[in-house]
């Protein structure tokens, strides 16, 4: 029989709730940062961080990194369902024939479309944590096992990828450092911003979101409020940072991980 540890999960919220934090946080530096990546295209050359469709797809992991936070801020907040006759689990992927051939655009590419193959992962942990707990108070002993394994499938899928997020926040921030002569933070301005924000919604996203399948849901924004998104409630440009996907995200998302793993015994 699997179940779920009371101890760990209590431990994934709290971790979950600081992780949604961090991912918004994330989520305005990299909206930011397409700017100013978009903006170096001219100035740069063959291989840099630089240029509009690196900027766009920036863009885009900004978009991921909110739904991240959203579906983090969920599993601190997540109430029984009645639906325990159903089993989700997360078996998306990325497609590798979709990847920009071109470093450093792929590195980019996979950094986006890996926080979308997560917010699918946690979306259906989170749906399997609150159909367990639907099946334990109908006492239903055979659904909340087949429950218990899917939280433990998806719990070690999400684990993984915030695994694979992590190395590539670590590659992407070390171009953001080797590239400083050609980026110039501070003529961002706020309406660039979200300028960039909207377009990206458009082809970028759609590019990305091509780079996936079998998603257990093919629309995931579809869930969440855009009024909500972090770049459009932003008030101004924070100073500089020295790590375009920030040092408190990487060590929420490793921590998670830990606790994850240990979801589902």
């Amino acid at each position: 029989m699997t179940d779920v540890s009371a101890e760990r999960r209590q431990q994934a919220k709290t971790a979950a709730a600081n992780a949604a934090v961090a991912a918004n946080d994330t989520a305005v530096v990299l909206g930011i940062a397409g700017v100013v990546v978009a903006g170096a295209g001219v100035a740069s050359g063959v291989g840099s961080l630089a240029g509009v469709g690196i900027g766009a797809t920036l863009a885009v992991g900004s978009f991921a990194a909110w739904l991240v936070g959203n579906r983090y801020q969920r599993i601190a907040n997540d109430p029984p369902r009645d639906d325990f006759d159903q089993v989700t689990e997360s078996f998306a992927r990325l497609l590798e024939d979709a990847v920009p051939a071109e470093e450093p655009h792929a590195t980019v590419h996979r950094l986006a479309a890996n926080q979308v193959l997560l917010c699918d992962a946690l979306a259906a942990m989170l749906m399997s944590l609150e159909r367990f707990d639907g099946a334990v108070m109908a006492g239903d002993a055979d659904a909340a096992n087949r429950q218990a394994e899917a939280v433990h499938l998806n719990a070690q899928t999400a684990a993984d990828l915030q695994d694979t997020i992590t190395a590539l926040a670590g590659t992407v921030n070390q171009l953001w450092l080797d590239n400083q002569d050609n980026l110039a933070w501070n003529d961002a301005t706020l309406e660039q911003v979200q300028q960039l924000h909207g377009e990206a919604a458009g082809d970028p996203f759609q590019a990305v979101m091509a780079g996936v399948e079998d998603l257990t849901d093919n629309n995931p924004f579809s869930s969440v409020d855009s009024s909500e998104d972090p770049v459009l409630l932003a008030t101004e440009i924070p100073s500089q940072p020295q790590a375009i996907v920030g040092d408190q995200y990487v060590a929420e998302l490793a921590g998670l991980s830990e606790t994850l793993r240990e979801l589902a015994v």
